[in-house]
Parts: structure tokens; C-alpha cells; sequence
């Protein structure tokens, strides 16, 4: 018993210990993306070939600018065979990126077959009196070389950034006996500087050792749970037998809710592999359970729509925005907004800005009690206001300030009930809303689930449209809630 106290004990000072560290590394580091870098690199690629054939064209060429659009028409043709070739080829595979020696001899080969056939291409179209010689050779040698020379340098450039830490992969492993200890070693036998083990979590932790090789075992899977809560992590690798298939499912049922990567680690017998796909981690075969919604590049292109379609609604708005506030100060004393504190990604509190609709001596800033028809607590302009969703109208600054999202789940306050039981009480999975930042409107609003959740079944109901936008989430299916938003919002007799 006394043993099994020391180790709870060392436990506890590890992860007191490692958690002040962590917040330290992590606030400098930037969330390494493989995806992000492979696609990097295709753009600079494309650039490459384009830039280099312009850049010899009109130095060696400048008197022929009349055809510069042929020799354009060449460019294009091989930067599309390039990337096309590239990418079945898996040349722009991040593993491949990490070990460029190994691809020179793969990048030489193709270019030169694709170098060919435009040459073949050229012949049968009897245009290649129509080339300069000096030019093509030129820029065939030049592009192929700076292409060679760019992976050597991406990779020293990722080599340097993640011993700093200046970009890291942050990976939490459940499981500290036999299986995650071969992972464990896998990992650190890649010597990959970007990749960083956080720690190992294990339910039965008081009988592992305080460490796995050089990871500190921090606790259960419910620790971990309230760890990603605090910390950025962006891989759980479950290092389990396959054949523990109802503990593994507890405890993918307890992190489906988390903004993470979901990972299992080989282990080929006794778990039912039918809809699942396995991806390359660390040149380790891992079976893909549930992914990150929303990352990598699907997460700049929805950064940018909502910072630059914010930006642009705001100002057009504006006008708009100070009639309503003049009209609140008419119509009531007190301020202009109401700042709320609800949940938002990740499950944090975030201040939700709106509108002031009611009466400042009725305020209800937890929404412990639901607003109804006609409720008394409204002023006159307020219930006009909440009518046609103008009082959301200031969320707009949220989403400048990355807080929120115009498409996403609503973010609800912290004591909102529904049947007089908590929302999270009320639903299992309502915390999976959680994984996306949220938003100003959502799938659920336009589809009727909008305004007071006084029954079980229409809080389920939200929550359950929730989850299908989270699944199924597009730029396009964004682009089609917004327009979709504008006139379902004003045609709306469910909000009071």
C-alpha cells in the first residue's frame, strides 16, 4: 500500500511539475500541420517552374513577347503535370518531406519524363521551331534544381524550427504498459524534433512506473480529458490490445468530445477495422478513429472567411449598429451591450457580446431562466430586436477578435437549461459541440431549432444538427448557412 502511495504521490508531483512547463513551451510553439507543410511545399513547386521560366524568358527572350503567351501555355502545362505526378508519386507526402535524400533520385526521374513528353508534345505540334533551345534547357535545369534545393532547405528549416520549438506536434499516448511502450520507443527512434510526447495517461497508473523512457505518466484518461481542456494537444494515440475492445471503447466514448486527433496504435487482432482508414505516424501505421474537424488547410480557408467577411459586414453595418444603440438608450437605461459568458471551443469561457434587450435590474447574465413570449424582463425595443436577430448583430466583433465563428454552433451560457435540467445533463454528447469554434448562426437555426429549448427533445434536436455540421462541415456548406441565414432569420416567430 505504501508503495502504491509513493507512486500516486510521484505521479502527482509530474504532472504539477510538467504542466508548468508545458504552458511555457506550448504558449511559443506553433501547431505543426503535415497537410499545412505538404501544401507549402506544392506552391512553391508551382512557383518555382513559373517563376523560373518568366525570369529566363525575359532576360535571354525579351524581343519575342509576342509569343510569351506560348511559352506561358508550356509553363502551365508542366506546373499541372508536376504537381499531378508529384502527388500520386507521394513526393509530397509529408514522410517524404522529412526524408528528401531518399526522393531526389524519384523528383529527377519524373521531370525528366514529363521534360520528354513536353518535348514529344512540342514535335507533334511541329511548334518547336517556336522555342528557344537556350531557354527550354535553361529552364528545365534551373526549376529541377531549385525544386531539390527546396527540400533540402525545408527539411533543415523544419529540423531547426522543431529542436526550438518553435513548431511542435503535441502527442498524448494512453496506455503505459507493453504497447505503449513499443510506440513510445517507435517515436522517439524517428528522432522527428516536431513531434513532442506530452506524456503518457493510463487508468491504471498506480501500478506503471512514474515514466515511460523519457515520458512522465500524468495520470487517467479522465486527467487527460481536463489536461486538453488546459493545454494544446493535438494527438491521443491509444497503445492498447485491440482485443480490450470494451475499454477501448470507454475510452474513445470519453475523448470523442476533445478537439484532438484520435489514434490507434497496431495491434492487429480482435477489433473490428470495417470504416476505418489508417494514416503514416512516424512511419508507424496508425488506425485513424476521429479526426480534428476543421484543420490544416480547412481551417485557414474558414479563418479567412470569417475575418474578411466580418470585417467588411461591420463596415457596412456600422450605421446600422449605432441607430440600434440609440435606440436602447431611448428606450431604457443602461448600457448599450450585454457581455455573457458562455461556452465556447474546447469547452472555454468565452465573453459573447449582444445588444441589450432587457431591463438592467432583471438581468439574467447565467441564463438560469429562459426568456419566453412576452417576458416581462424584455424592454419594447429589446423584444424587437430579439425578433429579427439584429441584438446578435455585435458577435461580428467576436469574430474578429477569434473568439467565435459566423457559421458554427451557437455557444449557449453556462447555467441554460432545458427542462429544467442542465443542457449537458439533458444530452451525452453535447459537449462534442465544443470541437469547433462557435458561431453566429448554425445549422441547427436555419433548420427551425432556434429560440427557447424549454423541452428535452428540442435541445437534443440542436445538439443533433450540431453534430451533422461538425461532420459534414465545407466552405460551401458555410456559404450556404449564411445566405440561408439572411432570410430565415427574418422570417422567424420562434425568438424572444
Amino acid at each position: 500500500m505504501d508503495v502504491n502511495n509513493n507512486k500516486i504521490i510521484h505521479h502527482q508531483e509530474n504532472k504539477l511539475n510538467y504542466n508548468q512547463k508545458q504552458k511555457s513551451k506550448t504558449a511559443k510553439s506553433i501547431p505543426f500541420s503535415p497537410s499545412i507543410t505538404s501544401g507549402i511545399v506544392a506552391l512553391l513547386d508551382a512557383t518555382i517552374i513559373f517563376g523560373t521560366g518568366i525570369l529566363i524568358f525575359f532576360l535571354y527572350l525579351p524581343e519575342a513577347y509576342p509569343i510569351f503567351s506560348l511559352y506561358l501555355g508550356a509553363m502551365a502545362i508542366s506546373v499541372s503535370m508536376t504537381l499531378i505526378s508529384f502527388y500520386n508519386a507521394g513526393l509530397y507526402r509529408f514522410r517524404s518531406l522529412t526524408r528528401p535524400e531518399s526522393k531526389i533520385g524519384k523528383i529527377v526521374l519524373l521531370e525528366s519524363m514529363l521534360f520528354s513528353f513536353l518535348l514529344s508534345l512540342a514535335f507533334v505540334f511541329k511548334i518547336t521551331d517556336e522555342f528557344s533551345r537556350v531557354w527550354t534547357v535553361t529552364w528545365f535545369l534551373s526549376s529541377l534544381g531549385l525544386m531539390v534545393f527546396l527540400r533540402i532547405c525545408y527539411y533543415f528549416v523544419l529540423q531547426k524550427w522543431g529542436q526550438k520549438g518553435k513548431i511542435s506536434r503535441n502527442i498524448a499516448v494512453i496506455g503505459a504498459e507493453q504497447h505503449g511502450t513499443r510506440l513510445l520507443e517507435v517515436i522517439d527512434q524517428q528522432k522527428e524534433p516536431w513531434m513532442h510526447v506530452i506524456g503518457v495517461f493510463e487508468d491504471r497508473f498506480s501500478r506503471v512506473p512514474t515514466r515511460i523512457g523519457n515520458s512522465p505518466v500524468l495520470g487517467t484518461v479522465n486527467d487527460l480529458v481536463l489536461y486538453v481542456r488546459e493545454h494544446r494537444v493535438d494527438d491521443v494515440i491509444i497503445a492498447l490490445p485491440w482485443s480490450a475492445e470494451k475499454r477501448m471503447q470507454e475510452i474513445i466514448a470519453k475523448l470523442e468530445e476533445l478537439p484532438v486527433d484520435i489514434r490507434l496504435s497496431p495491434d492487429m487482432v480482435g477489433f473490428n477495422l470495417l470504416n476505418h482508414s489508417f494514416s503514416d505516424y512516424c512511419g508507424l501505421p496508425v488506425l485513424n478513429i476521429s479526426d480534428k474537424p476543421i484543420s490544416g488547410w480547412d481551417s485557414i480557408a474558414k479563418t479567412v472567411l470569417d475575418k474578411s467577411l466580418s470585417a467588411l459586414i461591420l463596415l457596412m453595418i456600422s450605421p446600422v449598429m449605432l441607430l440600434i444603440a440609440l435606440g436602447i438608450k431611448l428606450d431604457s437605461p443602461g448600457p448599450v451591450f450585454f457581455k455573457q459568458k458562455r461556452y465556447g471551443f474546447n469547452n472555454q469561457l468565452i465573453e459573447v457580446l449582444k445588444f441589450r434587450t432587457m431591463r438592467t435590474d432583471m438581468q439574467d447574465e447565467n441564463a438560469e431562466k429562459l426568456t419566453t413570449k412576452n417576458d416581462p424582463r424584455v424592454t419594447r425595443f429589446g423584444a424587437f430586436l430579439r425578433r429579427t436577430s439584429l441584438d446578435e448583430l455585435p458577435q461580428f466583433i467576436n469574430v474578429l477578435r477569434g473568439e467565435m465563428s459566423i457559421v458554427g454552433p451557437r455557444p449557449h451560457a453556462t447555467m441554460a437549461k432545458a427542462a429544467g435540467k442542465l443542457y449537458q445533463e439533458q444530452v451525452s454528447k453535447y459537449a462534442v459541440r465544443h470541437k469547433v469554434t462557435p458561431g453566429i448562426t448554425g445549422w441547427a437555426q436555419i433548420n427551425g431549432w432556434r429560440g427557447e429549448t424549454d423541452t428535452e427533445e428540442k435541445i437534443q434536436k440542436r445538439v443533433e444538427y450540431d453534430i451533422f455540421y461538425i461532420n459534414n462541415w465545407s466552405i460551401l456548406l458555410d456559404i450556404r448557412i449564411i445566405f440561408r441565414t439572411i432570410f430565415v432569420f427574418l422570417n422567424q416567430k420562434n425568438a424572444y
